[in-house]
């Protein structure tokens, strides 16, 4: 048995790690709408820090992410229950 491994950077680790805390403060899970609006919210922060706290910038952006990927995943869950998934088919140039 083989078991792949992935290099990935320390913001892609980072981001990865923020992912199992993300409820509010009574233990519910945010919805996806209201995890986009976190992380647009961030990324607009992130986007007026750059020119002078490009490390606060960094963590706003890490954060932002991690909460698009959970908004993601939520929406993979909601899709599935829905109706069976089917292959996207690519076309052949």
């Amino acid at each position: 048995m083989t078991i792949p491994r992935y290099t990935i950077g320390s913001a892609a680790a980072e981001t990865l790690c923020h992912l199992d805390a993300l409820h509010r403060a009574d233990a519910t899970p945010f919805r996806p709408v209201d995890l986009i609006n976190i992380a647009g919210y961030s990324i607009s922060e992130a986007h007026e820090m750059l020119p002078t706290d490009s490390i606060a910038a960094r963590a706003l952006i890490i954060n932002a992410a991690s909460r698009l990927i959970r908004a993601a995943e939520q929406l993979d869950v909601h899709v599935s229950a829905r109706s069976p998934a089917v292959p996207h088919l690519v076309a052949a140039a």
